[in-house]
């Protein structure tokens, strides 16, 4: 009887963390959660006058599968000679966490970055960003994983690439 209480108080904070990826976004992230940071990089899109993202359930697949490896050790890394864009995002504890958070936490960028060709001085601290708001993305999708530790990666996916050397975001 405990345990089932004690797991019924648990279940609440863990179930962002989803063991099965979900059949309509292609990761473990939720239908309402993809909404969500979808919604959050079309209003840093609107703001710099660039056409919407869609959400991609390939490129969610994509960025879950990288998450899950990424968190088998807790390392944070890009992927080498990836065929997508991507930013990443680790957060030390999943009690409570919100997908949202690392969408937010590329967006919080802005205060740094100078409009500027990439590669030029203003760019370099901006670049989870510049990707966001990227001109010619059309599509994201985003993973999430858990560390046995506890700790959160996220992993997001765009399609077309963007953040080439000398040229402008937008």
């Amino acid at each position: 009887m405990f345990k089932a209480f004690l797991f019924s108080l648990l279940l609440p904070a863990l179930s962002f963390a989803q063991t099965e990826t979900d059949s309509t976004t292609g990761s473990n992230v939720s239908a309402e959660d993809a909404r969500i940071i979808v919604e959050h990089h079309n209003m840093a899109r609107k703001e710099v006058g660039v056409q919407p993202l869609a959400w991609s359930d390939t490129l969610a697949e994509y960025a879950q599968e990288w998450a899950d490896l990424l968190a088998k050790d807790c390392s944070f890394r890009h992927r080498q000679q990836g065929k997508y864009g991507e930013n990443i995002y680790s957060a030390s504890s999943s009690a409570s966490f919100q997908p949202l958070k690392a969408s937010q936490a590329w967006y919080a960028e802005k205060q740094r970055f100078t409009y500027a060709k990439i590669g030029e001085p203003g760019t370099a601290r901006a670049m989870h960003y510049t990707q966001m708001i990227w001109k010619n993305t059309t599509e994201v999708g985003v993973g999430m994983a858990v560390c046995a530790n506890g700790a959160v990666i996220v992993v997001a996916n765009y399609n077309p690439p963007g953040n080439y050397t000398g040229e402008p975001p937008y």
